[in-house]
C-alpha cells in the first residue's frame, strides 16, 4: 500500500507526517519553510508511493473558516495539479 501524508500548513512552516505503508500509524516526519513544500513533495513522492495528502482547514470555534483558509483551499487546486496521481 501507499502512504498518506499530512501538512499542517503554516505562512512560514509547514509540519508533514505520514502513515507507514500499511496506513495503520502515523508519524511526523519534518517540519520545512513553507516556500520549500512543492519541492519537497516532489522529491518525497519520487521516493515513496503517495495516495492522499491531508492539509488542516483551520475554522473558528463558531465553525467559520479561519483567515489561512482561502489560502491553504488556493494551495490544494495548485497541488492537485501538480500532483494529479495524489488525492487532495
Amino acid at each position: 500500500m501507499a502512504r498518506i501524508l499530512s501538512i499542517d500548513y503554516g505562512t512560514k512552516k509547514c509540519g508533514i507526517a505520514a502513515t507507514d505503508p500499511l496506513q495503520i500509524i502515523v508519524n511526523g516526519l519534518t517540519t520545512i519553510a513553507t516556500d520549500d513544500l512543492e519541492g519537497f513533495l516532489t522529491e518525497y513522492t519520487r521516493r515513496e508511493e503517495v495516495v492522499k495528502v491531508v492539509l488542516g482547514l483551520p475554522h473558528h470555534p463558531d465553525g467559520n473558516p479561519a483567515q489561512l483558509a482561502p489560502t491553504i483551499q488556493k494551495l490544494v487546486q495548485r497541488l492537485a495539479k501538480v500532483f494529479p496521481d495524489i488525492e487532495f
